[in-house]
């Protein structure tokens, strides 16, 4: 007599959940380990078109515009005029001295004017007497540069019947309030306009009058 074994409801559920172990298992590796490196789900939601590609071409393009308008604001705020004259559009006496403007240059906040000095027959110091008319109520800005400083001496000390160039005084400025109007203090007390042009270069007159 042959026996037939029926399998019984509780050894079937039995098989099933450890073939589900062994799949589940199986699935894990597969998912979550590939070659030793965790693969984490992406938080954007399901459909979107924004890539890490997308990400990277927006902060280049930001990037890009941002340093484009910083040099085009550098650029503009540090603009430079300069100008050589053949003939000195001011000048005024010191004393037995003559004074007169040869050049000038304008680089951002930098105002460099360069003179000659025409000695006297006296050795004497030669006062550096040129200021800056800060505002309309005849406030002064010295310059930078204290004192001329002449090859022969070191010093402001001039040698008789001497001819001194490119002697530099310095002014901070600001740019935005062109023109700019000068005085020569000291006794000759002379007033002069600075300003631009557009082709880059500085104009030195006296200043317009009124009535």
């Amino acid at each position: 007599m042959k026996w037939k074994l029926k399998p019984t409801l509780n050894q079937a559920l039995a098989v099933l959940s450890a073939i589900a172990a062994v799949l589940g298992i199986i699935t894990f590796f597969v998912v979550f380990y590939n070659g030793g490196t965790y693969v984490v789900a992406s938080p954007l939601p399901s459909g979107s078109t924004y890539t890490s590609s997308t990400a990277q071409a927006v902060a280049t393009s930001t990037a890009t515009s941002t340093a484009a308008e910083a040099t085009s604001t550098a650029s503009s705020t540090l603009a430079d005029y300069s100008s050589i004259y053949g003939q000195a559009p001011m000048a005024w006496t010191e004393g037995a001295d003559t004074i007169s403007i040869t050049g000038a240059d304008l680089n951002g906040s930098q105002l460099t004017l360069t003179l000659a000095v025409q000695m006297g027959q006296t050795a004497e110091c030669v006062p550096m007497d040129v200021w800056l008319v800060a505002d309309e109520n005849g406030d002064l800005t010295a310059p930078l540069t204290t004192q001329f400083s002449f090859p022969d001496s070191g010093t402001c000390e001039g040698v008789p019947g001497a001819f001194y160039t490119d002697q530099q005084i310095v002014f901070n400025v600001d740019p935005t309030t062109l023109p700019l109007i000068f005085t020569t203090g000291g006794t000759s007390n002379k007033f002069f306009e600075l300003s631009t042009t557009p082709e880059g270069g500085i104009t030195i007159s006296p200043p317009p009058t009124s009535g």
